[in-house]
């Protein structure tokens, strides 16, 4: 279930960006006016390889030259169709990727020792590079966002595929939860909040905030930038937290206040248009041994009146689940897919102490026993309800329809592309380095105009 040609989204492999080449860099493609350069191919192909990509179909260098050539040809029509990308646009993609960045390092200071560069030089050496993917992305949604496939379409892609070689899908996991929150006692939030407004007092009469936040914040990724969030919008933050920041002037500090993270202070740094850039402290109220000690014996008491049959599981979820899924009947969804169904390395990733439960022994319709996890603001305990388990297999219709279902919307986004672009190398200026032309293109680049 491959594409034809990979298109190259540089930007979500930040650091492969300053990777460095042994090769003299030179010119390798030229479309329109936007050169490529022997060193982006060799980049992009160390991309590739760091992510696991199959070598014999997306890795060789042929297929991730042609991704690149459509993506420069994409950029020209961007350029002859006048289309523009704003400053706030920029700073918006910076700033999501610099957050993304840094917590995945730990902390700005640990980015910026990995890539040997400040801040400022990244976001300098990224800027161009940023404006050019969005170009590249705002021109092939405008080509790909009205397909539609059938059903029908499914089922004819897939008969398509080589049965001989089709992939084997690992064992796979649905679940759904009941979660008991802790209940911290009003002194113990009492507490937090007096220390808060501790602390804005101090900070009126003179002390840094960033200083207090690097000290005492509980926020440990912005703590180690003096509780600097970066540049944020709309939307990015929960309502209570986006409510008072877009409230504040430059320089104010906040009331205390209260999201379902704990306790916070902000100080506004500077606003820029419809983003703002703060700095806040969080505390979170602690919760008791006694109080997590009760939530794991209301679990495991639901547990037995489930189990000996006295309400169901759904029912359960309804009257006794403190977490969100519960509008959904408590399923519990991956928020790196967005999808319900977990392979066991997705499952560590996102339910803690899930491995003290034995998969390959549970059946459909097991309840696991009470399991701490750290919830949002507190240790919190979650039965765990297995309602789908499907054995390692081959892909197939009944499985995997939602997998053959994208392959084969990805499938015919392609086409499209590789139609468009048929069209548009006969009227573009090309010339691409001989030493490519042995390469099994599907696009004929070295077409005479």
């Amino acid at each position: 279930m491959k594409r034809a040609f990979c298109i190259i989204a540089t930007f979500f492999f930040p650091l492969a960006m300053f990777a460095q080449s042994n090769v003299v860099d030179k010119t390798i493609a030229v479309i329109g006016k936007n050169m490529l350069k022997l060193s982006e191919l060799e980049t992009s192909y160390l991309q590739q390889k760091k992510v696991g990509i199959d070598e014999n179909e997306y890795n060789n260098k042929c297929s991730i030259l042609e991704g690149l050539l459509i993506n420069k040809l994409m950029l020209h029509q961007a350029n002859v169709d006048s289309v523009k990308v704003t400053e706030d646009e920029i700073t918006r993609e910076m700033d999501s990727r610099l957050r993304y960045m840094i917590s995945k390092a730990g902390s700005k200071e640990a980015l910026e020792q990995q890539l040997g560069k400040s801040i400022g030089d990244i976001k300098d050496a990224y800027k161009d590079l940023i404006k050019e993917n969005i170009l590249i992305s705002n021109t092939e949604n405008k080509l790909t966002n009205d397909i539609k496939i059938t059903p029908q379409d499914v089922t004819e892609y897939y008969k398509t595929l080589s049965q001989d070689s089709m992939p084997t899908i690992e064992d796979e996991y649905e679940f759904e939860q009941i979660v008991k929150i802790p209940i911290i006692s009003k002194e113990e939030k009492q507490i937090v909040k007096d220390r808060l407004e501790g602390y804005r007092k101090r900070i009126l009469q003179g002390d840094k905030f960033s200083t207090l936040a690097a000290l005492y914040s509980e926020d440990e990724v912005s703590a180690k930038r003096g509780g600097e969030l970066g540049f944020f919008s709309r939307g990015d933050m929960v309502s209570e937290f986006e409510s008072v920041a877009f409230s504040l002037r430059e320089g104010e500090v906040s009331q205390v206040f209260e999201t379902k993270y704990g306790f916070h202070i902000i100080q506004m740094i500077e606003r820029r248009g419809d983003q703002v850039n703060c700095r806040h402290i969080l505390l979170q109220p602690k919760v008791s041994d006694m109080a997590l000690m009760q939530a794991q014996t209301k679990l495991d008491s639901i547990r037995e009146l489930i189990i000996n049959n006295k309400i169901t599981f759904a029912d359960a979820v309804k009257k006794y689940s403190d977490d969100a899924s519960s509008l959904t009947g408590g399923k519990v969804i991956n928020p790196y897919t967005a999808s319900a169904r977990f392979n066991k390395n997705g499952i560590n990733d996102v339910l803690q102490n899930v491995d003290k439960i034995d998969l390959d022994v549970m059946k459909k319709g097991d309840i696991s026993r009470s399991l701490l996890f750290k919830g949002e603001s507190s240790n919190a305990y979650r039965l765990l309800k297995l309602t789908v388990k499907v054995p390692a297999h081959k892909v197939n219709m009944i499985d995997d329809y939602d997998k053959i279902y994208n392959a084969a919307l990805e499938n015919a986004k392609t086409k499209a592309v590789m139609k468009w672009a048929n069209d548009r190398v006969m009227k573009t200026y090309i010339h691409l380095d001989e030493e490519y032309r042995d390469c099994n293109f599907k696009i004929n680049w070295f077409q005479k105009k």
